[in-house]
């Protein structure tokens, strides 16, 4: 096994250590960050698909049909208002949004419960030390870079809740929150990369944004994937 690094509380610098495994949480992420986006009356109206959860409103995807909403969200982004007004419902969102004339601006959290790994391996052949059920995360072998990472598979919370991590981007790539292929993911993390940057979210929560996007008559359209 080659050696390893593990930081937690800086990003390294590839350079200074490129013959060097290793694994350690993101810092310096948009996660969490407040952003704002204007969107246009005709690109917003029908194209966003919004569950709310606990009196907060979360988006759980868009119409991946429409330009004007390429690189805007990330599925998990929390919506705190719309056109300068406070938002938890559906319904409010979806009035001002029908309301307003021209366009509205869409305030959100970026994935707030979301969690970010950096992995890098110094050769192809080495694993990442990260079993994978579907789209969840369900072991980590001790010693591998997904441990010294510090990933654990049930360390997620949700609600008051452990449950497991649900893999929702690779390389800043979104995954499909309907993912039932384990090969799919494990392809998405194995093929060609030395370094991978995987995003987590609560599989619960996951589950939760699924189930509503199927209600959806047009829910194909609206999931995020690559």
């Amino acid at each position: 096994m080659s050696d390893f690094i593990r930081k937690d509380d800086a990003v390294l610098e590839d350079k200074n250590i490129k013959d060097i495994s290793y694994g350690y949480r993101l810092k310096k992420t948009e996660i969490g960050t407040t952003l704002s986006t204007f969107l246009q009356k005709r690109h917003a109206q029908n194209n966003l698909h919004l569950v709310e959860i606990s009196g907060v409103l979360w988006l759980a995807g868009w119409n991946q049909k429409e330009p004007a909403l390429l690189n805007k969200f990330r599925v998990g982004d929390c919506i705190l208002s719309i056109s300068g007004q406070a938002v938890t419902r559906v319904e409010e969102a979806l009035s001002i949004i029908e309301t307003t004339p021209t366009g509205v601006d869409i305030l959100v959290q970026r994935v707030p419960l979301a969690t970010e790994y950096k992995l890098r391996r110094n050769d192809l052949s080495e694993e990442w030390g990260i079993q994978f059920r579907q789209n969840r995360i369900v072991d980590i072998i001790h010693g591998g870079i997904g441990w010294v990472a510090g990933i654990q598979p049930f360390a997620a919370e949700f609600q008051d809740q452990c449950c497991a991590w649900a893999v929702t981007e690779v390389n800043r790539k979104p995954v499909s929150v309907f993912c039932r292929s384990t090969d799919i993911i494990s392809d998405k993390v194995q093929k060609d990369n030395k370094d991978v940057v995987l995003t987590l979210q609560p599989s619960e929560f996951v589950n939760i944004l699924a189930e509503s996007l199927l209600q959806n008559p047009r829910y194909e359209d609206f999931v995020a994937r690559t």
